[in-house]
């Protein structure tokens, strides 16, 4: 049997995706699931904080809370479209360095006095640049001594599965792509940028089955080489 509280979490839930509210609509108020439900106020504010956490809601300070529209609309599919073909990708590997920054590290979940490896790479479609990587690894995915052929990294997803049976491809990951003016020289020589070129930044981290970061990848994509097709499925 279910306590009250999850009861009020379900039938919330049944009213966001039966639309009874739709996306932008004032929620329910602390006072109005009280009376609805015949609860406290803890029980309410509970009730509330969860579905706000779980992305159905949000609030406004002074306003009150509202019905959030990325939970409730259509399943959305976002894929970068590749503008060139697969066969005419070569990929550099510029550096492998072991490294230990305390924001990095962070990113990849490890101890302060931990260190990683970040691989440097290019990847250019008939000569032309177009994206830039910079992938940290824990030293538990990277065998060592390291291989003195840089380009054995060229597909890091390959070493990986070669060297420890783990399919990164298969992993949960979360990535964000956000438009930047970089001005970092590296990254606007080796991306053939001007200052005033924007680019693509596009962060991404995976996991492990244990919550572990398996990598941490910051990526820069030059503004021509990037198109993303939305897809929405009816419901």
């Amino acid at each position: 049997m279910i306590s009250k509280y999850q009861q009020i979490i379900q039938d919330l839930l049944v009213e966001i995706k039966n639309h009874t509210f739709i996306p932008g609509d004032r929620f329910y108020s602390e006072s109005d699931l009280k009376k609805k439900y015949s609860v406290s106020s803890i029980t309410a504010v509970k009730a509330l904080n969860e579905l706000t956490n779980m992305g159905y809601l949000y609030r406004i300070q002074g306003k009150g809370t509202f019905v959030s529209k990325s939970k409730v609309s259509q399943s959305v599919k976002f894929s970068d479209i590749e503008l060139h073909s697969l066969d005419a990708e070569e990929i550099k590997v510029l550096a492998i360095t072991e490294e230990h920054d305390p924001k990095i590290l962070k990113e990849l979940k490890l101890a302060t006095d931990d260190s990683y490896y970040k691989i440097v790479r290019v990847r250019s479609a008939n000569g032309v640049p177009f994206i830039m990587h910079m992938t940290h690894l824990p030293k538990t995915l990277v065998k060592e001594p390291l291989d003195k052929n840089l380009n054995s990294y060229a597909s890091i997803y390959e070493k990986i599965r070669k060297d420890f049976q783990i399919d990164l491809y298969s992993l949960a990951s979360t990535e964000t792509n956000e438009i930047v003016f970089p001005d970092d020289p590296e990254i606007l020589n080796h991306l053939n940028l001007s200052f005033r070129e924007p680019a693509i930044k596009q962060v991404k981290h995976s996991y492990l089955k244990d919550n572990s970061v398996a990598e941490y990848i910051v990526s820069y994509k030059h503004w021509k080489a990037f198109k993303t097709k939305i897809e929405v499925e009816a419901e």
